[in-house]
């Protein structure tokens, strides 16, 4: 029996918390990444799955290139 890894594209929605003084400082830490996963709620909606690929997985755990 063989593995294969299938992945797909969803639509959801999460909230993320940042302190900051302007709008822009807010943006500017978002786009650097700059908040802790704790800051970060994710809520449970998902939806509009759709396949985006399938890659066959080794004996080893590890994807093969297809």
């Amino acid at each position: 029996m063989k593995t294969f890894i299938i992945q797909e594209k969803f639509t959801g929605y999460a909230d993320i918390h940042i302190e900051a003084k302007t709008e822009d400082e807010a943006i500017a830490l978002y786009n650097r990444g700059h908040y802790k996963d704790s800051q970060y709620f994710m809520d449970d909606f998902f939806y509009n799955y759709q396949f985006d690929s399938i890659t066959e997985m080794d004996d080893l755990g590890e994807e093969c290139a297809s």
